[in-house]
């Protein structure tokens, strides 16, 4: 049985090491362009569930959002996908425009990622007052890769204080 020396092991680690960067190092750029992917296909996802809330596309908005979405609008009121499309279909919720003033996504493993960023939406939701109003927000919300296709499964979103005053 052949023993090795305490710093030989070390030695032998450290190449190990290396050979192990190196060979990360040479796919990181089929791994960043994998991610660049990953997040231009979240990016769509979330472009499109807003084009369909400006749209009140209903269909599109079921397609997108999962059966067990959680939605938390920054009134405080929590939805689920029901009564969320619900409101939609009764005109009790209209979104008239939805603009995006920042967005960045983090794609985490392959089935999953998070978008923060924040919107300045125009909207009427008489659930939570009578009148149509203007609202910056801030978001938080998580898209998982079901059935080959990135659905919504959470949302959270918080009046973004600065930017409302100024309104």
């Amino acid at each position: 049985m052949k023993r090795f020396s305490f710093w030989k092991g070390i030695f032998l680690g450290l190449g190990m090491a290396a050979t192990a960067t190196l060979a990360l190092a040479m796919h990181r750029p089929q791994a960043e362009a994998r991610d660049a992917d990953e997040i231009e296909q979240v990016l769509t996802a979330e472009q499109t569930r807003v084009a369909a809330l400006d749209a009140q596309d209903v269909t599109t908005l079921e397609k997108i959002m999962a059966d067990d979405v959680t939605y938390v609008h920054a009134s405080g009121k929590v939805d689920t996908k029901t009564s969320y499309l619900d409101a939609i279909r009764s005109g009790q919720l209209h979104y008239f425009s939805w603009q995006p003033k920042s967005m960045q996504v983090r794609v985490l493993g392959k089935d999953a990622a998070v978008i923060n960023g924040e919107y300045a939406v125009h909207v009427s939701d008489t659930r939570v007052q009578p009148q149509p109003f203007d609202i910056d927000i801030l978001i938080l919300t998580v898209y998982a890769r079901r059935d080959g296709r990135w659905q919504q499964i959470a949302w959270q979103s918080t009046r973004a204080r600065a930017a409302s005053a100024a309104r």
